[in-house]
């Protein structure tokens, strides 16, 4: 339930004329200059915040060479899931099959996969080395998820969580490519334990080159980290009528929002600019020589 701003007596949802009933104030007009500059002054600093964001990401993603080696190690790490990252080859006696997979055939495989098979996962034969096909599947498209969410929040590696974010997204990657090959591997002694001869596999070049990718991001981070190498520059930004610079006032004031009472308490600052209060400060001097 609403309030009246100057008496604080509670208003009723009857109570519908522009006036209180209960002191007479028009509640529309009631200090309406303060009122507007609280909402203008909510908005500079809403401002300032997002212009630090703007800065942040900007820095993040073009603030140096180290930048750019970083967005340029983010694009290759996800053009290396382009590369073969394993070999599958079957021979039975009417036929034979070799195919090396990448990351792109592997998304198809999943999205035209029969999920009915996965009840071989409970065959006593090849339930086993189903399960590790299965882990090595998953394990290499999460690698590639990571490297996607890298590159994704790039623009927020210069924010105050940022190298954690990357740091983590690095980590993983590395954990889940290196997963993806003990996996494969796995799948491969598995099969030829229970059909030695029907297949044979080998984990491709890629991979190792993808590891190496999210090893490099790793390493370029902790650098950056380390010594600094990208600066954030931050565009001034400022508030009030007096045009004070942002710091200063939050400094002064607190980083909170502004309210109607604080725009009140400090109307001579808030609500004069600078040449109203050279004049003012004139117009006193010159009272006190007289």
């Amino acid at each position: 339930m609403a309030s009246c701003p100057k008496c604080g007596e509670k208003l009723k949802l009857t109570d519908i004329k522009p006036n209180c009933p209960h002191c007479n104030t028009n509640l529309l007009y009631y200090k309406i200059e303060e009122r507007l500059e609280v909402d203008a002054l909510n908005a500079e600093r809403e401002h300032a915040h997002t212009q630090k964001k703007l800065d942040r990401a900007k820095a993040a993603m073009a603030g140096g060479p180290f930048a750019i080696a970083r967005d340029v190690l983010l694009v290759l790490t996800i053009c290396a899931f382009l590369l073969p990252l394993a070999k599958l080859s079957a021979a039975g006696p009417f036929f034979e099959a070799s195919r090396t997979f990448t990351a792109i055939e592997l998304v198809t495989e999943l999205m035209e996969f029969d999920f009915g098979a996965l009840g071989l996962m409970g065959s006593k034969i090849v339930g086993t080395a189903t399960v590790f096909f299965a882990l090595s599947i998953v394990t290499i498209a999460l690698a590639l998820v990571c490297a996607l969410l890298q590159l994704i929040f790039s623009f927020l590696s210069c924010s105050p969580k940022g190298f954690i974010r990357n740091t983590i997204f690095a980590v993983l990657g590395v954990v889940f490519s290196v997963g993806s090959i003990v996996t494969f591997s796995l799948f491969i002694k598995s099969m030829e334990k229970v059909l030695p001869g029907f297949m044979n596999g080998s984990v491709g070049f890629g991979i190792y080159v993808v590891i190496a990718m999210f090893l490099l991001v790793l390493a370029l981070n902790i650098f950056i980290k380390v010594k600094d190498a990208v600066k954030v520059e931050y565009k001034p930004c400022y508030i009030g009528k007096d045009n004070m610079l942002f710091e200063d006032f939050a400094a002064i004031y607190g980083d909170k929002e502004i309210t109607l009472d604080m725009v009140v308490e400090n109307a001579d600052k808030f609500m004069k600019t600078k040449e109203e209060k050279a004049a003012e400060a004139l117009a006193e001097a010159a009272n006190v020589g007289q």
